[in-house]
């Protein structure tokens, strides 16, 4: 009986000195702007830092299945634009190659919203 009892405040000991482990997981939250239309290259885009800069191939991104693999097919065909931005309010201004002012919007972002835009 008393190796038994030996045996469990040996351990009791030894766990109370041990060191303290602690380590913290969790979501990074993006703010995100989603723009699809049918053609935005050339198109010219004017939010936060980024000021009248003119779409081209390697800024749009490629369409993707939606949950389970559900397409959307009004939007498989699209363009698709994804802007990371920083929370709290942004003034979006979309111009055509032609220079006509297609979107002009003030809109707020919330911590890891994704507003989606479609023209």
């Amino acid at each position: 009986m008393k190796t038994i009892i030996f045996f469990f405040l040996s351990i009791f000991i030894v766990a109370c000195g041990s060191n303290v482990q602690r380590s913290q997981t969790g979501l990074e939250h993006e703010q995100k702007v989603v723009v699809i239309a049918e053609s935005l290259i050339g198109s010219s885009i004017t939010v936060a830092a980024i000021n009248n800069h003119t779409i081209v191939a390697n800024d749009l991104t490629p369409y993707a299945t939606g949950i389970a693999g559900a397409a959307d097919a009004a939007d498989e065909n699209r363009q698709i634009l994804v802007i990371k931005l920083d929370k709290g309010s942004h003034r979006i201004s979309i111009k055509s190659p032609s220079g006509t002012l297609i979107y002009n919007k003030e809109i707020y972002l919330a911590d890891g919203q994704v507003r989606t835009i479609r023209l």
